[in-house]
């Protein structure tokens, strides 16, 4: 189906579990420096930070996150801004980001692909609900499935093991996928990444068909968490 056959690249950035730690000077009543879309493109992974073989990779047209206050939130909404990043939305934090950077790359016909989306923000409140709605993705959309005229979708998701914590807080999810039309049934996995560090979250889907190496996410999302200093 055209999610996959459009090469769908993703955005995460690696960190395993969970760490707790806030937003760094809030005691004090100073957040993180919020950074401009220029020092976040400068952030952004690049080839030379990547296991051999990925190149840089046209970047699909950016759909707009569905018109939902909560993002991934309660009910089938957080389900279905998976379904729209894997389409190469944004994600539904950019909703309240004051800049945002993104670059997609791949290595080969069946991948691996990988999509990272930068974004930064100065509402503390906004990024600990999309870490905390993160971390719920497995319980709320484990075989969620979406049906259109080109066929079914079906994504699982569950807490990825021996996964380093990388950043200030970082969570890492198994992403397991199938996609089955009249003419085509692909499967595919990977992992979905989201890291903070400071005011920046970093989005990152890591995938291929069928599947990619967990160690080579694991150096990819070192280099994007290194990028960030």
């Amino acid at each position: 189906m055209g999610l996959v056959a459009g090469g769908m690249a993703l955005a995460l950035a690696l960190g395993g579990g969970c760490s707790a730690a806030r937003f760094d000077g809030a005691a004090r009543g100073a957040g993180p420096a919020v950074l401009t879309q220029g020092e976040l493109t400068s952030a952004l992974l690049r080839v030379e930070d990547l296991p051999t073989g990925y190149t840089v990779q046209p970047a699909a047209p950016e759909a707009s996150p569905s018109p939902t206050g909560g993002g991934q939130g309660g009910s089938v909404e957080p389900c279905a801004d998976v379904f729209e990043q894997l389409r190469g939305s944004a994600p539904a934090l950019s909703r309240v980001a004051s800049a945002s950077a993104r670059v997609e790359f791949g290595k080969g016909d069946y991948g691996p692909f990988l999509q990272q989306v930068l974004l930064s923000t100065g509402d503390r409140a906004a990024v600990e609900a999309a870490v905390s709605a993160f971390r719920q993705l497995p319980s709320l959309c484990n075989g969620f499935t979406e049906t259109d005229e080109q066929g079914s979708f079906t994504v699982r998701l569950a807490p990825a093991e021996n996964m380093p914590a990388l950043g200030d807080e970082s969570v890492t999810l198994k992403l397991d996928a199938n996609g089955r039309s009249v003419d085509l049934d692909v499967t595919l996995s990977g992992f979905m990444i989201l890291l903070r560090k400071g005011s920046v979250v970093s989005v990152l889907i890591h995938f291929g068909i069928p599947g990619v190496d967990a160690a080579e996410t694991e150096k990819i999302g070192r280099a994007a968490a290194a990028r960030l200093g």
